[in-house]
């Protein structure tokens, strides 16, 4: 395994990293200083076709910057032009945390993570777990919209079969 400068796609790349976990802290926002970190890569192979915009990284893929962590089996990243429109991560499962501002550690979890970068859209498929201290909240299908800061989970295909759950701890505590 070697750790890989992702320069090309460097920049754009941190945009995924940092904003995706900002759905996960619920009220907090991650470590601010990390999104100022080097981004390092970590994987057993790596193909990069700069015509086609595509670069996959495979085998015991790790990511670091700052405080954040991700592990995936795969991560693929489509970037036409050298832009970045997507980028999915697929493992069993894709894991990630991040310390949070509030001293918390935000996790997270799926077999597919998805990130639409235009649309600023995160899916997470597939036994999806996200959870800050001991708030939790998971689904087969959990999808975050950036912009507006809505949040959808379960699939209206898939009713009956799987079910959405979300475990909150009141932070007001009565006199």
């Amino acid at each position: 395994m070697s750790i890989l400068n992702i320069s090309p796609l460097g920049k754009k790349l941190k945009l995924f990293i940092i904003l995706p976990l900002f759905f996960v802290t619920f009220t907090t926002q991650a470590v601010k200083e990390d999104i100022e970190k080097p981004v390092k890569i970590d994987a057993d192979s790596v193909l990069f076709n700069k015509l086609k915009g595509l670069a996959v990284y495979e085998g015991n893929v790790s990511i670091v910057q700052g405080t954040l962590q991700i592990k995936a089996g795969r991560i693929e990243i489509i970037a036409p032009n050298n832009e970045i429109q997507k980028i999915t991560a697929t493992g069993n499962p894709v894991t990630f945390k991040q310390k949070m501002d509030n001293g918390k550690l935000a996790k997270g979890s799926a077999r597919r993570f998805t990130y639409l970068i235009k649309e600023k859209r995160i899916i997470m498929t597939d036994n999806a777990t996200i959870s800050q201290g001991k708030d939790v909240f998971s689904s087969n299908y959990i999808e975050y919209s950036i912009p507006n800061g809505e949040l959808k989970a379960g699939n209206k295909k898939d009713r009956g079969k799987s079910r959405v759950r979300a475990i909150f701890y009141p932070t007001n505590k009565s006199k």
